[in-house]
């Protein structure tokens, strides 16, 4: 057996000493830092997220509220028997009797009920409200003429079923058509492009192209 003497013996328990006290050091750290509560660090980012959402809040209730989208201004001529005829501005989407109104409403002698007063008015058209027994120019503008009654062409862009179907030779079925015609690709560029619909040939179109504008 070996056989230490003092001073080496005071050596090794100076080293054993040593070690003991580094692993109980280790030891002590470890079991310090298991002991830290988990919910800590969440709890920092719950936090961290609160605030952001609070920020979020804040950003919203300080942006403005979008306003309405502005309404486009319109002009159109309004001649015939209203009590002040010329050159109205209205707002985009107004009808023929927003511009009677406008206009001061109507002269004794005006015949309504040869006007479609549901009529939408087009930028820089020109509409007529006839006296009782007057006759319609040939050579009335367009939108003038389709502002009023029975007489007046079917504008094919803005007729809807019930119009569309008092044309000659178009009925609820061909009606229809146009109308999904007209809804898949925009407005007819002309009265010609009726006849891209189904359904409706050179004959039908010769028949009805008095009726019409586009």
């Amino acid at each position: 057996m070996f056989r230490f003497d003092r001073i080496q013996q005071k050596l090794l328990l100076v080293l054993c000493i040593a070690f003991f006290a580094l692993s109980g050091f280790l030891i002590c750290r470890e079991i310090g830092r298991r002991s830290v509560s988990p919910a800590a660090e969440p709890s920092g980012w719950e936090e961290t997220g609160t605030d952001r959402q609070e920020q979020t809040v804040t950003l919203e209730e300080d942006e403005p509220e979008e306003s309405g989208k502005a309404e486009k201004p319109i002009k159109v001529y309004l001649t015939g028997q209203v009590k002040s005829p010329g050159v109205l501005t209205l707002s985009e989407g107004a009808r023929v009797e927003d511009a009677i109104e406008l206009a001061g409403g109507t002269l004794p002698d005006a015949d309504l009920d040869r006007i479609n007063l549901a009529r939408k008015l087009k930028d820089e058209g020109m509409y007529h409200v006839p006296a009782v027994g007057e006759e319609i120019s040939d050579n009335m503008d367009p939108d003038a003429a389709s502002a009023m009654g029975s007489d007046a062409k079917v504008n094919i862009n803005e007729a809807d079923q019930a119009q569309l179907e008092t044309l000659n030779g178009i009925g609820p079925s061909k009606a229809q058509k146009i109308i999904q015609y007209r809804e898949e690709n925009g407005d007819f560029q002309s009265i010609e492009e009726l006849m891209n619909v189904s359904g409706i040939g050179e004959k039908t179109f010769e028949g009805l192209r008095e009726q019409i504008d586009a």
